[in-house]
């Protein structure tokens, strides 16, 4: 595992912020990723989405769901306020107001953060009883290397390592729909 050395949070949140705006219009997400969590988790009143730049996974979420879905996304950027059902929430933080509520908490952004247990640990909190979490990650072959604008950087292994740390078991493990062209990205249903 290869984390970023950042001189301050100050500095993770300019850069970030800055990333961010510079990939604003930038859509990593597929509609088929939020179909094929439908399909692993077919019930579902309350999604909250992590690292959304521009808000098209929760518009994919009530799309595949009912509109009636409460669905809500975290976003460091002060973008965030520019997107419907969006907070500007740092996603490695505890948020008191998310805690226990959530069907279903989803990200492709774990690579945005610095310290992956952590974090996990904050996004496990948020589920309610019997919730799932969803997560999409690219391992080396495909995208990341640890960088300013994304810091983290682990093979599935570790991953997995870091899934057993916080108490998190998979429940399936599919491909996403986002570049589907090179076989997929793993697709984690994680429970507690």
């Amino acid at each position: 595992m290869k984390i970023y050395e950042y001189d301050s949070y100050g500095e993770y949140v300019a850069i970030q912020s800055e990333a961010n705006k510079k990939k604003i219009k930038n859509v990593f997400v597929r509609k088929a990723t939020m179909q094929n969590i439908k399909n692993m988790r077919p019930e579902a009143s309350s999604v909250l989405c992590h690292g959304t730049r521009n808000g098209a996974e929760q518009r994919y979420f009530q799309e595949v769901y009912d509109k009636d879905l409460e669905v809500m996304g975290s976003e460091i950027s002060d973008t965030a306020t520019n997107f419907p059902n969006t907070t500007q929430w740092d996603f490695m933080k505890r948020n008191p107001d998310w805690v226990g509520k959530y069907d279903i908490v989803y990200s492709n952004s774990l690579d945005h953060c610095t310290d992956p247990v952590a974090t996990l640990k904050v996004w496990k909190e948020q589920l309610k009883e019997g919730g799932n979490i969803f997560l999409e990650h690219t391992f080396l072959d495909m995208h990341n290397n640890s960088c300013p604008w994304d810091p983290l950087e682990l093979s599935k292994d570790e991953l997995i390592k870091c899934f057993e740390e916080v108490g998190l078991n998979i429940v399936a493990e599919s491909q996403s729909g986002t570049y589907v062209s090179r076989g997929g990205i793993p697709l984690f249903q994680l429970s507690k």
